[in-house]
């Protein structure tokens, strides 16, 4: 009785043996499929954070280039020019980290504290995560600046 038990354990560690050989490639593929959605998230993101920041650059500096002198000076009112404050969009996206990004002709919002909105696309193409993501998703950002009188 003894040796019978003693050889089914023998026979069962060699079976089991070869469990792990499966279990390893199968492994590297779940780290490696964690590891592109990873780099795939991150990149996105950092785009996005990009766009972000492009967006808000781009209104405010709509808003100094837009500021109509001519107008403040006749009625002492603060005002943008809108023509101006287009201007800058262009120059402003070629020279960023963005250069495919697209905007929408600036937006102004006349008052006391006149107000520039910038909006701003991107299309992320993906590299590693194609299967899962797609091919490409659409990145927006939206900035606005205004110009404050002085006290």
């Amino acid at each position: 009785m003894l040796s019978l038990t003693a050889t089914t354990r023998a026979q069962r560690k060699m079976h089991d043996r070869g469990q792990t050989l499966l279990l390893a490639p199968i492994a590297l593929l779940i780290i490696m499929i964690l590891g592109a959605v990873t780099l795939e998230v991150g990149a996105m993101h950092l785009r996005q954070r990009q766009l972000n920041d492009l967006a808000d650059s781009l209104a405010n500096d709509a808003a100094t280039v837009g500021f109509d002198i001519d107008h403040f000076r006749n009625t002492g009112e603060l005002a943008i020019d809108p023509g101006a404050a287009n201007g800058v969009l262009g120059g402003g996206i070629a020279i960023s980290n963005l250069p495919t990004a697209a905007a929408a002709p600036v937006s102004v919002t006349p008052g006391a504290e006149p107000a520039v909105t910038v909006a701003l696309s991107f299309t992320h193409e993906f590299v590693l995560g194609r299967a899962l993501f797609g091919a490409s998703t659409e990145l927006t950002a939206t900035g606005e600046a205004a110009l404050v009188p002085s006290a």
